[in-house]
């Protein structure tokens, strides 16, 4: 028998049409619903709703999107956690994730590899936060997450219309982030550092890719139990940019302002008023405080074995 399928699908994403036409023709045997988000956490929401009649979710777009029906799927009771497979089609703009999983935006390769079972379990890290509102809140995430430059820069996408390409999408929004950047002044405990300065950004993060495919730790391996810290201390517009791109050379960067730790538990708190931003595989948020740990769950995705 079939495993049932559902779709979900970023309704903002380049070629939608085209993708669902492909989905249609290559599981055109397969029981499967196709949906399309209208608006912001409406993944989460269809995941769950969902949930009871799918065997497999897969969701198409970027990262985000994942992370929406990551966060659904989370909401469920534990049987439901343990029995559904979780697929991400990358149609986004960033597309790390899918990058430490192998995957491309070729429909056909999923039939392949539902077909033979090419399914891999990952642990998954948790971040305790704060809203725009003040309020208390958690998320779950696979990948990766940011204070600094890098949230704001998520918050600008998240807005865009998407009318130029995706590298000058992301170009562009990290330079409007620097305008007016105020670079946080910061607390940061974590098992292997105490350290408080002002910062560009604080990465924490378990795969390699990061900014858009940025190989930030080279030596991360998405399906370890670990979790990496990058800190970049202050940097300006041009030093930054100088720096970010070097990990396009699959090594650390050298740069006494750049360090890198591993650890399990992150805390974040902001010394001064101003307000501290946060994302999660490319989900803005909210803001710190924030506590971050790796959890005792992991769950069962779609991955390519093939180059692995």
């Amino acid at each position: 028998m079939k495993p049932r399928l559902t779709f979900i699908i970023n309704k903002r994403i380049n070629h939608r049409k085209q993708i669902i036409k492909e989905i249609e023709e290559v599981f055109i045997d397969y029981p499967k619903i196709i949906l399309q988000t209208e608006y912001s956490f409406q993944a989460m929401l269809l995941t769950k709703e969902h949930a009871e009649d799918s065997d497999i979710i897969l969701a198409v777009g970027g990262d985000s999107i994942f992370n929406e029906v990551l966060n659904g799927l989370m909401s469920l009771p534990d049987n439901m956690q343990d029995r559904i497979v979780l697929g991400l089609i990358p149609a986004g703009i960033a597309n790390d994730f899918s990058r430490s999983l192998n995957l491309s935006l070729d429909i056909r390769l999923y039939r392949n590899l539902i077909e033979n079972e090419s399914f891999e379990t990952i642990s998954i890290g948790k971040v305790k936060y704060k809203t725009t509102y003040n309020k208390d809140a958690h998320r779950y995430f696979v990948n990766d997450g940011e204070v600094g430059i890098a949230a704001q820069t998520v918050r600008r996408i998240n807005k865009s219309t998407f009318l130029l390409t995706k590298s000058m999408t992301m170009t562009l929004a990290t330079m409007q982030s620097f305008v007016n950047f105020k670079y946080p002044y910061v607390r940061i405990i974590a098992d292997t550092i105490h350290w408080q300065g002002r910062i560009t950004s604080v990465i924490f993060i378990r795969g390699k890719y990061f900014g858009g495919g940025l190989e930030i730790v080279p030596e991360a391996d998405i399906f370890s139990d670990k979790m990496y810290l990058v800190l970049i201390e202050k940097l300006g517009y041009q030093d930054f940019i100088k720096n970010i791109y070097q990990f396009r050379y699959k090594k650390r960067v050298n740069n006494p302002r750049i360090h890198y730790f591993e650890t399990n538990k992150l805390y974040i708190e902001p010394l001064e008023k101003r307000e501290v931003w946060l994302q999660v595989d490319g989900v803005f948020l909210g803001k710190a405080p924030i506590e971050v740990q790796l959890v005792q769950k992991q769950i069962k995705l779609i991955v390519n074995k093939s180059n692995n």
